[in-house]
């Protein structure tokens, strides 16, 4: 099997503990060249996974490099303008959320790639996971019944050292809703195979005098059939430890993740009908990116169809984006 030629852009954490460790020891892959303006940074990540060459500028990378596809690691501001230049030159794109800052962006990506027969991922890690896997499969097969309330929420403990690099608005598109938020509701909506939404409230809170985006924030969301959506997410509530969860409700069962666990309604009774999980959190996240990256590179080989397209990010942007407005005008926004 021909080797796919792969570079990734970005020297941050994502890209040094999960993209690069992985690309290299993928059969069929050659990490062909890494892209950054640390230029220390990207020396000593180019000896650690043994790539050959780096790169300043992007342009100079796709333009030298002959690349089949590329991993977009940067800052939020800069992964439209990557993406629609990697597939303008024919390159497929795995990109971490957000796609884009907007919708319109989004969509012109979606557009692009399907015109050039190109593949854009977006990284949403969430749906790879087995748990995540499992209950969707429950959930598919109606052993939930009709699901009509949905509750998550990422609260992370109170610390001294701040957030880095989300409270430039211009930079990040926002604040906690598009850094957490958005993976927790593209969890909830991908398990019930993206619903039409009717309608979203946001309620946002600055803990921080002079920040630019909120810090924490609760979401509401509508879908057109009846079902409501509550996401509760901050960066730093006055907890003594981290909260995650979802909880999944439906009218013949209920679940939750965090851990995985199914109840379903059976015969006047309430029953844990649970599949055994072994793995333990640490390896089933780590085990979800590598699943997550397999996909894209089997999805670029035509072996397999896109489980987080640009399609769906253009969904997932326009709830975001519908979240920011409602947050401005303190009002419902109503979605077409």
């Amino acid at each position: 099997m021909e080797k796919l030629k792969v570079g990734v852009i970005g020297a941050g954490s994502i890209a040094q503990i999960v993209h690069l460790p992985i690309l290299e020891k993928m059969e069929g892959v050659e990490l062909a060249a890494i892209c950054d303006v640390d230029d220390k940074k990207i020396k000593n990540l180019s000896e650690k996974f043994h790539i050959p060459r780096w790169y300043f500028l992007i342009d100079n990378m796709i333009k030298y490099e002959k690349l089949d596809a590329i991993h977009i690691c940067t800052p939020s501001i800069h992964h439209y303008p990557m993406c629609f230049l990697a597939l303008k030159n024919g390159v497929n794109v795995f990109v971490e959320k957000p796609i884009s800052l907007t919708v319109q962006e989004a969509q012109k990506l979606h557009e692009l790639a399907e015109n050039n027969g190109l593949t854009v991922m977006v990284g949403m890690q969430n749906r790879f996971r087995d748990d995540v896997s499992i209950l969707k499969d429950f959930i598919d097969n109606d052993e939930l019944g009709d699901i009509y309330y949905i509750k998550a929420g990422w609260l992370k403990k109170w610390t001294k050292t701040p957030v880095q690099g989300w409270y430039e608005k211009k930079d990040s598109g926002g604040g906690v809703m598009i850094d957490l938020g958005i993976q927790l509701i593209d969890l909830g909506l991908y398990l019930i195979s993206l619903p039409e939404i009717y309608s979203v409230r946001l309620y946002d809170y600055e803990l921080t005098p002079d920040l630019e985006v909120e810090e924490a924030a609760l979401a509401v969301i509508k879908t057109k059939a009846g079902l409501t959506m509550t996401v509760e997410v901050s960066w730093k509530m006055h907890l003594e430890h981290d909260v995650s969860y979802t909880h999944i409700f439906g009218k013949k069962g209920s679940a939750y993740l965090n851990p995985l666990r199914i109840n379903k309604e059976l015969h006047g009774n309430l029953v844990n009908v649970t599949p055994l999980i072994t793995e333990d959190k640490t390896v089933r996240y780590k085990k979800s990116y590598e699943t997550e990256i397999n996909h894209f590179i089997n999805v670029v080989r035509g072996e397999e169809k896109n489980k987080s397209s640009a399609k769906d990010a253009t969904y997932m942007m326009k709830i975001i984006n519908a979240l920011s407005e409602s947050a401005k005008t303190n009002k419902e926004v109503f979605l077409s």
